[in-house]
């Protein structure tokens, strides 16, 4: 199979890999149910991106500075091998949460912040790993059409969301490959190292400006000898 295109939507992958999982490339029974399901999207939970692209969920600060608020779509593996693409939680843990409701942002970063999945996640890639075996191990064409349609999938993601908040970043899907064949997808930043690094830097300093105000504003009760 050819290598990953990023001008081919994430539909029209899904297209190839269900003709591939209908002829002799058919997936196993724990990742066949993605083809089966007409409707699936690659795990979006559209009504997380319609609440974070929703400006009264943003801070009064950004409304009445006329600006957009800063997302930086963050994406890893879980320990259940399960691929979480959130705004608000990651190990990068660059948070932009001056910028949205505290209210919001708590919820967000909760991990059950509602019933099933968190409120920040907006993407949720069920046996991605197991997917990756099928790709790499196996060869399978209908498993590298799915792996191809869930990076067109997050990429099409940044592209909405840049079109409503300001993305500072966000991470894609790197392929390697050898004689053709994928040997690697890993998540990738997509800004320069030294940017990301700076980025990391700054979200420190902000969060250290922030307790610090929050001392200050506190109010030590002086004492009375009486």
């Amino acid at each position: 199979m050819k290598p990953f295109d990023p001008t081919i939507s994430s539909a029209d992958y899904l297209a190839l890999a269900r003709d591939r999982h209908r002829g002799t490339s058919r997936l196993n029974e724990e990742l066949a149910w993605m083809l089966d399901d007409e409707t699936y999207d690659c795990g979006l939970n559209k009504e997380h991106v319609a609440i974070l692209i929703d400006p009264p969920n943003w801070s009064a600060a950004v409304r009445d500075e006329n600006r957009k608020a800063r997302v930086y779509l963050q994406a890893q593996i879980n320990q259940k091998g399960n691929a979480q693409i959130s705004w608000a939680r990651g190990e990068l843990d660059i948070l932009y949460d001056e910028d949205f409701l505290k209210r919001y942002v708590d919820a967000a970063r909760s991990a059950d912040s509602v019933p099933w999945r968190g409120l920040g996640e907006l993407m949720w890639w069920r046996g991605y790993e197991l997917l990756l075996g099928d790709v790499i191990l196996h060869k399978s064409p209908a498993a590298t059409a799915l792996l191809y349609a869930h990076a067109a999938s997050l990429n099409e993601l940044a592209s909405y969301l840049a079109q409503h908040v300001n993305v500072v970043g966000a991470m894609t899907v790197n392929f390697t490959y050898q004689d053709d064949e994928v040997t690697s997808a890993d998540f990738a930043p997509t800004v320069p190292s030294d940017q990301l690094q700076e980025m990391i830097r700054e979200r420190g300093r902000r969060t250290t400006a922030r307790l610090r105000e929050a001392v200050e504003r506190m109010v030590v009760p002086k004492f009375d000898p009486e």
